[in-house]
């Protein structure tokens, strides 16, 4: 048997369901809006007519505005559903576009153009197939042709719609008329105790071909339809196709035909992705850490805020296809697990190499030192500044360079000191040239040859600058995560400063010198990512 389903464009799939007793099936299709010719306005009116077939006791498929293979694939079917012998009566309607030539009669697909030998059989379902099915069931069949005729017929042989007469098979009734007349007819037939030609005559709207019984009535007088509630009430729960229509359907039959299937559909719905994901009721700190997990396995969520957006569904889905998983991009509680250990293991890995190349860094910035002379000069000291302004010595470099300084200016004489003040007011090239002519021996000699290199060195303004101080902005970071990142910090020996929450100069060289061991773009800002690190390497060390 046929359940009911309407459909705009192409066939439906359906399951057969189990023998009922029934009066009958019937197929109702309505081309109605065509691609690419004119529409056959009013085809749909044969839809009227489905509600009082369906009151007797007819199992009614119905479609709209299909395609010739649709046609086709819905006729397979009822092919399929005849082979039934509760069906006793069948009928089979169609309204719509009709083309004809003397080797036969197409019903006409919505992707219709004009018609013509080599495309109309693509385009349309012969007649005679629905004639054809219809003789299976002699003495119970009905076929109603509602002929809108065809805009297009423009090749040598083809004409507008049905001919003139057509050979019907034995035992079958073809009834053609209009839309409207066909209607009538149809809500008409449906009557208990009516003869389809004595009803045909009297009409006059529609013509009867084949199968004209003078005693003999579609429907019997007494004709009582039997009602099957149960298949009533599956059939409202597949249209709904909710847990909740299950649930009822199971509550009222739990034993029942469909039982099964029911049980199938409600365990279908009860697991998707996304139910399982919202019955694990993540807590807000939950989400974040999966953020935060996906952000340091470099799957990028845009946000470590505990709300999963379209960027976080997106990272997730990453990470499922990357690990073997259907990319749902919502999570179950061992992809939660698994994500979390990978995680912390490459957490601890970052951990680990950027422990490795600051060791590194350090063991350079300690050699270097040594062999400048661990600061005992003014040369050594910005050699060694000038390769490492974050170094490990750099605060002892520049007091000691602050100390060399002032110990000249105050050796100084007045007019040397005078002269190396002008230069430094005016900060260009010629002052500190002429200041170089006129104290050669100048207690200020030196730092004037090195601000000229400075000056003459080609200036590389850092385009990123801008950007990271933005991001970093736009991370909006409270001041307690402020701290515990300086608390961090702290902790791995980069002296950030004191730990207030305000990112001072001193937490700017912090930050740099952690970026540069753990092989970052070194700007002493801070990014998402090196915020979830940080973070996340305080975690393990709080577990250790």
């Amino acid at each position: 048997m046929f359940r009911r389903i309407l459909t705009a464009t192409a066939f439906w799939i359906v399951t057969l369901l189990p023998a009922q007793a029934t009066t009958g099936i019937a197929l109702v299709i309505a081309n109605q809006n065509y691609d690419r010719v004119r529409n056959a306005q009013g085809a749909g009116s044969v839809l009227q007519s489905v509600r009082r077939l369906e009151e007797m006791g007819f199992r009614v498929e119905l479609a709209t505005d299909l395609s010739a293979p649709a046609m086709e694939a819905a006729l397979t079917q009822l092919s399929g559903a005849l082979g039934d012998p509760a069906n006793e009566r069948v009928v089979i309607v169609y309204s719509g576009h009709v083309v004809s030539a003397k080797y036969g009669t197409w019903l006409m697909g919505t992707e219709a153009t004009a018609a013509a030998p080599d495309s109309v059989a693509r385009q349309g379902v012969r007649l005679q197939r629905l004639l054809d099915l219809a003789a299976q069931r002699q003495g119970g069949a009905i076929v109603a042709i509602a002929d809108y005729g065809f805009p297009q017929v423009n090749a040598q042989g083809f004409s507008s719609g049905l001919p003139s007469s057509v050979a019907v098979p034995q035992g079958v009734s073809l009834v053609r008329g209009s839309g409207a007349g066909v209607t009538e007819f149809l809500r008409a037939i449906a009557a208990p105790g009516v003869n389809i030609g004595t009803l045909v005559r009297r009409r006059g709207s529609v013509q009867l071909e084949g199968f004209d019984p003078h005693l003999l009535t579609f429907l019997p007088a007494d004709h009582q339809p039997v009602v099957d509630f149960e298949l009533q009430a599956w059939e409202s729960a597949v249209s709904t196709h909710s847990i909740e229509g299950y649930q009822a359907f199971l509550g009222d039959y739990p034993n029942g035909t469909y039982a099964e299937q029911a049980r199938a559909e409600l365990q279908s719905l009860q697991n998707t992705p996304e139910r399982i994901e919202a019955a694990l009721n993540l807590s807000r700190n939950e989400r974040r850490a999966i953020q935060r997990d996906l952000t340091i396995l470099g799957y990028e969520p845009r946000g470590i805020d505990g709300i999963f957006g379209s960027g976080t569904r997106a990272a997730i889905a990453s990470w499922q296809g990357n690990n073997g998983h259907a990319r749902t991009s919502f999570l179950n509680r061992d992809q939660i697990f698994a994500l979390a250990q990978q995680g912390a293991q490459r957490a601890a890995e970052l951990e680990a190499e950027a422990r490795a190349r600051q060791q590194a860094e350090e063991r350079r910035d300690r050699a270097f030192w040594r062999d400048t002379g661990s600061g005992q000069d003014e040369v050594g000291l910005r050699s060694y500044l000038e390769n490492f302004p974050d170094g490990i010595f750099s605060n002892v470099a520049q007091q000691r360079l602050d100390r060399i300084e002032a110990d000249r200016r105050a050796a100084a004489q007045a007019r040397d000191r005078a002269a190396w003040d002008q230069a430094r007011q005016a900060d260009r090239i010629p002052a500190y040239r002429q200041y170089i002519r006129d104290f050669p021996d100048g207690a200020f000699v030196e730092q004037a040859r090195t601000r000229i290199r400075q000056l003459n060195a080609p200036e590389v303004p850092d385009p990123n600058i801008e950007a990271a101080q933005a991001a970093e902005a736009a991370l909006r970071l409270p001041r307690f995560t402020r701290e515990i990142i300086e608390q961090r910090l702290a902790a791995m020996g980069l002296e950030p400063g004191p730990v207030d929450g305000n990112f001072n100069n001193h937490t700017r060289r912090a930050i740099r010198r952690y970026q540069r061991a753990s092989n970052m773009p070194v700007t002493g800002y801070l990014t998402q990512a090196i915020v979830a690190r940080l973070l996340a390497e305080g975690v393990i060390d709080l577990l250790r």
